[in-house]
């Protein structure tokens, strides 16, 4: 038997023994008062996470060893996969991916306890127990039908190696740990939000926000670039030219960053009004769930995707567990939350805690309509057996009006205060950049921008942009930027965070209206032109390498007589695949990308079909997603002079 196996069971197995023993004690030092039983309980949360880390570095080990006596290895290893591809393929399949979550889920429960171990025990008892019973339940998993360390007696002497699409572009290197930093991350808003249900004190509800805010950025900041990564590797390698298909994984990632976001707003309300608790709480448990919901898509086997993972055995398991958290929470909620009175009111309509609580339903309103398109044809499938599909129609239509208005939110949002505002200060305010917003609407409809969806997205971004601008504007001769940020970093990190989002939804809307998309068939020495390019097939060539087979088509792009390059679009024949795995080849510029897919090639190698797409803006999206990360970590990581330390 392999030294891995045993080292792998033993850590997971004692992790689940140290998971109960920190329950009890963490119970005991809550009953009891004792900050002993506290330091022994937050002892076994250090524990978990030294224990999850020998866990996960042997098995890391083993793959790159290719330690075929251990069954992960045995079913995702191969002796020919480069090794920083065997190193990931930790997250390449179910049992290795529930093995990750399961240290992230440790790390991010003693970096919690750490940094809370001298404050607020009573509250941080609970705490400390709500994460270990989560705990519990993927240990559960990883010691009983998701066991990555299982023997293997004979071991084989090769394996079939990782999935091919997970080997096809380095993105998937990067994009699965931050989706797990930004899933788990929500654990531990969740977590204070319960123990502030279970202490029930009029003072707690201030205190978990206080508490668990920098959390909930760090969660939502690595969610947000994760959802853009994962439509960054699915424009790089499944050939079709676009980045977001409304898939149900993707919508399963989607959900919880949409409640996040309300939640990331909200708790603002809160913390300046002392309105909303109860609606906090609730966002907080609805955030958690969601990404308990979104696992269970991805690792159930009930969804045909190409994002998801292959049929298992857990999907009664998490069902289960989110039964049990749902009614548990709930029942929670309804039980204790009367107790947790609101301090504030509103005082009129045109208030930003009332624009904000507006905005939160929105964007519940928008999870709605996506967990309604989701969801409905499985049910309808489970109760029918008929299979429906609910394509991009629905959700494109349905979702256009609400962004719509959170574009128009996020703008006046920004000059209403808190309390009351008045109409003719927010008109008085408004004017600048409503002039400066038309003129850019005026000047994209010359550029050819005439889709009435995308001059009223132009606008609203515009006029959001602006508003943002003149405030730094007015404050330029006093502060730049960067000493403002340092100022205020929740506001102006929020800046960047919400310029980021106009970035996205600006690019969005050009690159699906104005894409252009044709099939081409070319000889060698051929030439076609394609909008203002011209295309010309140089060579296929043919080559070997020690995990594929790789065919190239040389492509030589030139624009007005000019060469300007060359793209090499690809097919790679993989010995574990039936059909080959292409990887589109790419060249993009700040105006528009010109994406090449190679479709087909004659056997003989005298010609060649590509898919050839023209997209606008493309880039755009994926420097919005960055800036939406990098505001949501500034406001996370700087902290106004004047706030006191936590």
């Amino acid at each position: 038997m392999s030294p891995i196996v045993i080292i792998g069971n033993l850590s997971v197995g004692l992790a689940l023994g140290f998971s109960l023993f920190g329950i009890f004690l963490f119970y005991a030092a809550r009953r009891l008062e004792s900050e002993n039983a506290g330091w022994w309980a937050r002892a076994s949360v250090y524990a978990n996470f030294f224990l999850m880390t020998v866990a996960n570095l042997a098995m890391i080990y083993a793959l790159l060893h290719d330690d075929f006596g251990v069954s992960y290895v045995a079913h995702v290893g191969s002796r020919e996969t480069p090794r920083w591809v065997s190193a990931i393929s930790l997250w390449s399949s179910l049992e290795g991916s529930l093995l990750l979550w399961g240290w992230v889920l440790s790390a991010f429960s003693a970096a919690c306890l750490y940094r809370n171990r001298e404050t607020h025990l009573s509250l941080i008892s609970w705490v400390g127990l709500v994460l270990l019973i989560v705990q519990i339940f993927f240990y559960l998993l990883l010691a009983l039908p998701a066991n990555p360390f299982l023997s293997v007696n004979p071991p084989p002497l090769n394996g079939p190696g990782p999935n091919p699409l997970l080997q096809n572009h380095w993105l998937m290197a990067v994009h699965p740990p931050c989706l797990y930093i930004g899933y788990i991350g929500f654990t531990i808003p969740f977590a204070f939000a319960l123990a502030s249900l279970m202490e029930a004190r009029q003072d707690l509800p201030q205190n978990w926000i206080s508490l668990s805010r920098r959390w909930t950025l760090l969660a939502w900041s690595f969610l947000s670039v994760a959802i853009m990564l994962g439509g960054w590797w699915s424009y790089a390698v499944l050939g079709w030219g676009g980045y977001w298909a409304w898939d149900p994984v993707e919508n399963a990632s989607f959900m919880p960053w949409l409640t996040g976001t309300a939640l990331v707003h909200s708790v603002m309300v809160q913390e300046k009004r002392k309105m909303l608790p109860v609606w906090n709480l609730a966002l907080a448990i609805l955030t958690f769930l969601l990404t308990l919901l979104g696992t269970f898509l991805t690792r159930s086997g009930i969804l045909d995707s190409v994002h998801s993972f292959t049929e298992s055995h857990i999907g009664p398991y998490f069902l289960v567990f989110i039964g049990i958290a749902l009614v548990g929470s709930l029942a929670l909620l309804f039980w204790r939350g009367e107790k947790i009175q609101a301090e504030g009111r509103f005082d009129s309509l045109l208030s930003l805690e009332f624009l904000l609580l507006f905005n939160n339903l929105l964007f519940l309103s928008f999870c709605f309509i996506v967990f309604l398109g989701t969801f409905y044809p499985l049910l309808l499938e489970a109760v029918t057996g008929k299979r429906i599909s609910i394509g991009e129609p629905y959700f494109n239509q349905m979702s256009a009006p609400i962004t719509s208005l959170l574009l128009l939110l996020m703008g006046i949002g920004l000059l209403v205060p808190w309390k009351r505002g008045d109409l003719k200060t927010l008109f008085r305010q408004s004017v600048v950049p409503l002039i400066l917003s038309l003129v850019v609407g005026f000047v994209s409809f010359l550029f050819g921008g005439r889709a009435p969806w995308v001059l009223a997205i132009v606008l609203l971004a515009s006029y959001a942009f602006f508003v943002m601008g003149a405030e730094v504007f007015r404050l330029a001769p006093k502060r730049n930027f960067f000493q403002l940020l340092l100022d205020n970093p929740r506001r102006y990190g929020g800046f960047i965070a919400h310029t980021g989002a106009l970035l996205i939804v600006v690019a969005v809307s050009l690159s699906s209206t104005y894409e252009k998309d044709q099939e081409v068939t070319l000889k060698r020495g051929e030439s076609v032109k394609v909008s203002s390019y011209r295309l010309s097939l140089d060579r296929l060539t043919g080559e070997e390498t020690p995990q594929r087979f790789e065919v190239k088509a040389h492509l030589q792009i030139s624009r007005d007589e000019v060469i300007i390059g060359e793209l090499t679009p690809q097919m790679n024949y993989y010995p574990g695949s039936r059909e080959p795995i292409g990887s589109p080849a790419v060249r993009s510029s700040w105006k528009e990308d010109l994406y090449t897919t190679l479709i087909q090639v004659d056997p003989k190698g005298e010609n060649a079909s590509f898919r050839v797409i023209l997209t606008p803006a493309v880039i755009w999206i994926w420097v919005g997603g960055i800036m939406v990360m990098s505001g949501g970590l500034l406001a996370m990581l700087f902290r106004r002079p004047t706030e006191r330390r936590l």
